[in-house]
């Protein structure tokens, strides 16, 4: 058996170089005799390039930093970095990312106030000090130690080769899903750790903290390893090492054991950082929100540690270009240009972040204040009735510090409560209902009593559009059995043709909730890598049409998307909204409207030349029942044997059916749902086609 493998494998290989060598004399004489020259001398000196970059850096990577070359990017006069660390130790804490100074006063306000959440960062942190590690809700267990370059999931290893050489194994080819390892390796989990130590004085998270930074820092030697890939992972390591140390940086254990390595770690982190931003690396990047977590990351660094030479020119860099990237990468009426609300969140946590430690930069840039604060008024009206925000586009579940792991993801009200006291909105401390764990930890007691002095207001609106970002929201009230809609009707996606990153296929997609329940969803995400993540992006997974067959764009690996399309808006009122979408020789209009509390009208109509086909899709929350009655074109749908709303769809000649469908609000986690198609084909008439469709709550009717 053994040589038959290694047969197949040699065979294998064998028609790989048969296909490359196949492949080179087509593109060669496709290109001609000097250009194909021209791409083998520039491969070869690429090649050259980076065969001497790889030899300097893993000279570098093997020449530990010496104390001494440590302590000349310092400002001070420390004689060893033992004194250096003392130094740092003997900081008030606030002075780092937490404005807390008394553990005992912190730790009461968690006990009277947010009980729970004191029970769950214990938990988690006695559960990371035996190396059991919760990623986006999955367990994962190391019982012989963490290993730092293995696949949580399928326990692939990744090679520790220079940072460069590790293109090959990211496209789309690569063996394994990459958003659990990077999850791992952003050592959000130090953070738990460090709190549950300052809150008991426990050695064990102490050395739970040692034991894992010796074994991440003697993994990954400088630029060597997956880990030094994107500079995105390396800010947020970084963010997560700095909230850690506040809460490390006094134990005696800590400093003798692993602070000299964790200090010099972090200055190379911070370096290589500042020299890998995302325009640095190359013409063609989109910034996006790589750039903001990058530049964040840069900031808080060199706010904690003014200590290091380089610390003002981080910081300072950093807040100028994201002063400018986040009004580059946000519409102007506040919602980020990916299109992605995932996105959407882990944006304005890292501007919020920024704030709490640089709250001068409120007052002195007026366009970032209006940029934050269009977000958070964003993340106001597309509250859904349970306190969620809906899904739009991609969503890898990343956040800034990873404070509230065991909340839903889709809750983001603990932005609205420390966005209420940062900038005194008494509708966003209504829409928050409370003051978040998390709001306390960054803006501490003074946020607390801020908070405690504003008063509460509902907002003014119900309804609100995004015209910029092409959102459309249409609710009936703020009370928890409201009726609520939420509408896409606007630019495909940041980047533009050929790139457009986290954005889905749902161009005049809407959500749909009935009193105070989900009824139409978007399915997701799902994963970003493997078998199933087209289906999540596709537009049969939104709630919207494809006409002859065709998707609103062609998906491409990773993120990108090839003949994208744009919707446009073409009216609005608090009670409808129209938009439309080209497709090929057809222009498809959509009309949602409202005309009372319980009643949806959907008016579809196409307008073109010749025969086509035209698909709809209805993504359902899951558990629900149906009942498809074809003569009378009516879908019953029932929720707990209860009759909950009829979906009359148009007269005429169309064909109706439920499918199974796949949802998913958690990475990695899909469950099964239902999804109504409905089909029409044919000759489109001079004044187009019409479709009309309404969806009626029934039960309050029926005294239910």
């Amino acid at each position: 058996m053994e040589e038959i493998c290694k047969q197949a494998k040699r065979e294998n290989m064998s028609e790989k170089k048969y296909k490359r060598v196949t492949h080179f004399f087509q593109r060669s004489k496709e290109l001609g005799l000097n250009r194909t020259l021209q791409r083998i001398w520039t491969r070869s000196v690429g090649w050259l390039s980076l065969s001497f970059e790889s030899l300097w850096w893993g000279f570098m990577a093997r020449k530990v930093i010496s104390d001494s070359s440590l302590l000349a990017h310092t400002t001070g006069n420390w004689r060893t970095v033992d004194d250096f660390l003392g130094y740092l130790g003997s900081h008030a804490p606030s002075s780092f990312i937490f404005p807390h100074e008394s553990d005992k006063e912190t730790v009461r306000i968690l006990g009277n106030c947010y009980p729970q959440y004191l029970s769950d960062v214990i938990a988690s942190a006695d559960a990371v000090s035996k190396n059991q590690v919760k990623l986006l809700g999955h367990i994962f267990e190391y019982p012989m130690g963490i290993d730092w370059q293995s696949d949580p999931v399928t326990k692939w290893h990744w090679p520790s080769l220079y940072r460069k050489r590790m293109k090959k194994y990211i496209g789309a080819e690569r063996p394994v899903d990459l958003i659990l390892f990077w999850e791992l390796n952003r050592h959000q989990h130090f953070i738990s750790l460090g709190i549950a130590y300052w809150i008991t004085g426990k050695e064990c998270y102490v050395d739970a903290f040692i034991e894992q930074i010796k074994g991440w820092i003697e993994a990954n030697p400088l630029q060597h390893s997956i880990n030094w890939y994107y500079p995105l992972e390396v800010s947020i390591r970084l963010i997560a090492w700095t909230t850690a140390f506040q809460f490390f940086r006094t134990s005696h254990k800590f400093q003798q054991e692993v602070g000299k390595d964790f200090i010099k770690s972090l200055w190379q982190q911070a370096d290589f950082l500042r020299h890998h931003l995302q325009p640095i690396r190359t013409e063609n990047d989109i910034p996006n929100n790589h750039m903001v977590a990058e530049l964040t990351g840069l900031i808080v660094v060199g706010t904690a540690f003014p200590e290091f030479i380089e610390a003002t020119e981080w910081r300072e860099t950093g807040l100028r270009l994201l002063i400018e990237q986040a009004e580059v990468q946000t519409y102007a009426d506040g919602v980020h240009k990916e299109q992605a609300s995932g996105y959407h969140r882990f944006v304005t946590e890292l501007l919020l972040l920024v704030v709490v430690n640089n709250k001068s930069i409120l007052k002195k840039e007026p366009i970032f204040k209006e940029t934050l604060e269009g977000m958070l008024d964003h993340i106001l009206f597309s509250l859904s009735p349970d306190g969620t925000n809906p899904m739009w586009g991609d969503t890898d579940f990343g956040r800034t510090l990873g404070l509230g792991l065991e909340k839903d993801f889709w809750d983001f009200r603990h932005l609205l409560s420390t966005g209420a006291v940062l900038f005194a909105r008494p509708d966003w401390k209504f829409a928050a209902g409370h003051f978040d764990a998390e709001s306390f930890w960054l803006l501490g007691m003074d946020g607390l009593q801020k908070w405690d002095e504003l008063t509460t207001e509902l907002p003014q609106k119900t309804s609100r559009a995004f015209p910029q970002a092409g959102q459309y929201i249409i609710r009936d009230s703020w009370n928890v059995d409201t009726d609520v809609a939420f509408f896409r009707c606007g630019e495909f996606g940041l980047g533009g043709e050929g790139h457009c990153a986290h954005a889905h296929s749902d161009l005049l997609s809407f959500t749909l909730w009935i009193n105070g329940q989900p009824l139409l969803v978007d399915s997701g995400t799902y994963i970003y890598h493997g078998a199933m993540r087209d289906y999540f992006r596709l537009t049969s997974a939104h709630n919207t049409v494809m006409v002859d067959g065709l998707n609103q764009a062609i998906p491409q690996p990773n993120f990108n998307w090839r003949e994208i399309s744009d919707a446009k808006n073409i009216a609005w009122s608090e009670k409808s909204v129209t938009g439309a979408v080209n497709y090929t020789n057809v222009e498809f209009t959509r009309k949602l409207s409202h005309p009372k509390s319980g009643v949806w009208v959907l008016d579809d109509s196409f307008s073109g030349k010749g025969e086509h086909r035209a698909e709809w899709f209805f993504n359902f929350a899951p558990g629900f029942d149906f009942e498809l009655e074809k003569a009378e074109q009516i879908l019953k749908v029932m929720k707990d044997g209860i009759p909950f709303v009829n979906l009359y769809l148009p007269k005429g000649e169309i064909s109706a059916k439920l499918d199974e469908a796949w949802y998913s609000r958690q990475y990695a986690v899909k469950e099964s749902t239902h999804k109504l198609n409905v089909q029409w084909q044919g000759e489109l008439k001079e004044q187009g086609e019409k479709f009309n469709w309404k969806f009626e709550f029934i039960s309050k009717r029926k005294g239910m």
